[in-house]
């Protein structure tokens, strides 16, 4: 049942970034930029799905503390890259911290449901 819940959570991540993908390639690969407030709010937001999914999933298979920690490292190589193309200007900061915020309470929500699963999983 374990692998069985694993299988669903990867394939389920799998789909959800694939998606997101499409979405933000569609998005951006027209100039202008035309997107609908729809596509403006999916390319905000949608991503915390894929990184709550595999959130969870690391939660599920990694023993060591670190690998939990391993869904931050594209938000910060990907900022990182984009504060230096912005040349750390303040608007730089804002859309970097507006483009991360999706993923960071996604990985957050899942740190939460984990404990909430944990809690429950040692009462019963």
């Amino acid at each position: 049942m374990k692998d069985r819940t694993n299988q669903i959570l990867l394939i389920a991540f799998v789909l959800t970034l694939a998606a997101y993908l499409v979405m933000f390639v569609d998005c951006f690969s027209r100039f202008p930029i035309d997107a609908s407030p729809l596509l403006q709010f999916l390319i905000l937001h949608f991503h915390a799905i894929p990184m709550f999914l595999i959130q969870l999933l690391l939660f599920r298979l990694s023993k060591p503390w670190w690998w939990k920690l391993l869904p931050f490292l594209p938000m910060l190589v990907v900022g990182l890259a984009f504060l230096r193309i912005a040349e750390w200007h303040i608007l730089g900061w804002i859309l970097v911290l507006w483009w991360c915020a999706a993923p960071v309470i996604g990985c957050t929500l899942a740190w939460a449901a984990h404990k909430f699963y944990k809690r429950g999983d040692t009462c019963g």
